[in-house]
């Protein structure tokens, strides 16, 4: 959808090779660029599409100002269909090795689109099936992961569907997986992402969606409890960027909730 915006912040010359034409035709009648007046659902579809691309912009740039610094591993927890192996120039320039993990379908699905358009799996690409919902996470060491070289470690957009238990434990695993010279970048929600309320506009609506695809977002933790939480993980340099932040970072302007999504940075 971003990459036919006029307001684009990010180029991506590779994530519609992960769509047929028939979703694509789909997103040019998407209610995501309604204007005006909208209804509450399509209000939260606006502030979730809008945080979606303020938080790739800002988590690319924070992956290149690491790199830039000396980390040369990229670790993607919950990668999707991520494309930055591919778009990042510091990847290419430094040859940082990434790692990607995600669900088993997922990665067959990623590798298959990969191969068709590519030919192969690049070398310094390592997919990694698993499961972030269990705690065995050791597979990423069979794939030649160094906990020694310092690394950037991506957690985006899956902190929130997982039980607060399972969160802390992935946190406690990255602190001590990786050196003092390593950096982590997720995000995380507001309480309010999870209950009724009259603050979030949809946010009714959205939590029925979540329920019927049966992904319900179950964590969420406010800003100051987030810093106090990671600092007694022993995470340092914390910086909590929200999503009005966000927009005047990127938009020069700030119209979008504050309460619903927000973006963590922390050296470990």
């Amino acid at each position: 959808m971003h990459q036919s915006d006029p307001d684009r912040i990010l180029q991506d010359d590779y994530v519609s090779w992960f769509f047929d034409e028939s979703a694509k035709a789909t997103v040019d009648s998407s209610q995501f660029r309604l204007r005006g007046k909208l209804n509450d659902s399509a209000a939260f579809s606006q502030i979730a599409y809008r945080y979606a691309i303020l938080r790739e912009r800002y988590i690319d740039d924070f992956i290149e100002a690491s790199i830039e610094s000396g980390c040369r591993q990229l670790l993607l927890l919950g990668s999707g269909y991520d494309t930055r192996f591919f778009r990042l120039p510091a990847i290419r320039k430094y040859s940082v090795a990434t790692f990607e993990v995600d669900l088993p379908d997922t990665i067959d699905e990623k590798r298959a689109v990969i191969e068709a358009h590519v030919g192969h799996i690049p070398a310094g690409l390592s997919l990694i099936p698993a499961d972030l919902r269990q705690t065995d996470w050791e597979g990423i060491f069979q794939c030649g992961f160094q906990p020694a070289v310092p690394t950037i470690c991506v957690w985006q957009g899956v902190s929130y569907y997982l039980p607060e238990r399972t969160a802390s434990a992935l946190l406690d695993f990255v602190r001590h997986l990786m050196n003092a010279a390593s950096q982590i970048v997720f995000d995380s929600c507001w309480p309010l992402m999870l209950v009724e309320n009259d603050e979030v506009p949809g946010i009714r609506d959205n939590i029925e969606r979540l329920k019927t695809i049966g992904e319900p977002y179950i964590f969420g933790m406010e800003p100051e409890y987030m810093e106090l939480w990671l600092l007694g993980k022993g995470f340092r340099s914390i910086r909590l960027c929200l999503l009005s932040e966000l927009e005047m970072m990127y938009m020069k302007t700030s119209t979008l909730p504050t309460n619903t999504w927000y973006v963590v940075t922390a050296a470990c």
